[in-house]
């Protein structure tokens, strides 16, 4: 092996690059893609977000992306995506030892952050479907390198029709459902009418504005090209926006991506006509999981969790988190 780390801003289509290793890889998830490092980008704006990222390459083929993103919040600086995490280094699935590539990355992917002036790093490996290894790969990446391992849950489910019988037989579902239209907005049908309701809605729905507009349009873009689809919920007396979800879709898996809802309808069950709607499209696109996020234990972010396991049910997976104070 001849192993190599070149900055993302000296390769020639790296935006291309990136996305064809990560399209490549049995690692790559929607926080992988090019896409997902834009909006972690520019919603790092308002925590001076600076992109430290590099390609691995081996033998003069590129081989592997590493994102690294540098944040400065609360007076420290971190490695970090907005989202408070980098994903896992990403290689392409016909590498060979794959645990020296993995070494190389993160042995250089803290030396660049501490170079930056770091003070702690924080890393998550949640692939589009885990399999078996996830736990030991991280594990040995966390004891070698002296990182401390988090394991958590994600609300997760397949997508099968008795998904759609869970979510639609609520009786608050059927309650409200007759007074809303529900539709599907994807590609250039989003208009940028329907971006600034969806922007409008977050703020509204949040109680203020806490990042930029243009992070705003980043995520609007994931739906743009072709990595989502959104779910719009419409009055149909009035024809006004009650609620709006975006949906992201990569590699056969599907994420719950934010969910506005306007506060005048917060008591119309809009969340859960947004996730039927969702899921019977899901269903007709083929796609196999749904992974809802987090599931949250805190008091602030119970009601979060236990709306989500109103729609995963019992279902969970697990993810990875290392962290480390440099």
């Amino acid at each position: 092996m001849d192993l190599q780390a070149i900055d993302i801003a000296k390769v020639d289509g790296a935006p291309k690059l990136w996305q064809e290793i990560v399209d490549a890889s049995s690692d790559g998830w929607l926080w992988h893609t090019w896409l997902s490092h834009e909006f972690n980008l520019c919603a790092g704006e308002k925590y001076a977000a600076r992109d430290l990222s590099f390609f691995v390459y081996d033998r003069g083929r590129a081989v592997g992306v590493v994102p690294l993103i540098i944040e400065e919040r609360e007076g420290t600086l971190q490695a970090a995506y907005y989202s408070g995490f980098l994903p896992w280094p990403c290689f392409r699935k016909d590498v060979q030892n794959r645990e020296a590539l993995e070494d190389f990355a993160c042995t250089e992917l803290e030396q660049r952050a501490r170079k930056a002036g770091a003070e702690s790093i924080f890393v998550f490996f949640a692939p589009p479907q885990n399999t078996s290894n996830e736990e030991s790969r991280v594990r040995r990446i966390a004891f070698r390198n002296g990182y401390e391992t988090i394991i958590s849950e994600h609300h997760f489910t397949e997508v099968m029709p008795q998904l759609l019988v869970r979510v639609c037989s609520r009786y608050d579902y059927k309650r409200f459902s007759p007074f809303f239209e529900l539709s599907v907005a994807e590609g250039a049908c989003i208009s940028l009418e329907l971006e600034e309701k969806y922007f409008a809605l977050h703020v509204s729905d949040a109680g203020g504005q806490f990042r930029s507009r243009e992070s705003y349009g980043k995520q609007t873009d994931s739906a743009r090209e072709g990595e989502g689809f959104y779910v719009v919920a419409r009055h149909k007396k009035t024809g006004a926006i009650a609620g709006m979800a975006l949906i992201n879709v990569y590699k056969g898996t599907a994420y719950y991506g934010s969910v506005a809802v306007a506060p005048e309808m917060s008591k119309s069950c809009i969340g859960y006509q947004l996730q039927c709607r969702a899921v019977e499209e899901l269903l007709a696109r083929g796609i196999r999981y749904y992974d809802l996020g987090p599931v949250f234990t805190s008091e602030r972010e119970k009601g979060i969790s236990l709306f989500k396991s109103k729609i995963s049910g019992t279902g969970s997976r697990l993810v990875y988190l290392i962290r480390k104070s440099l």
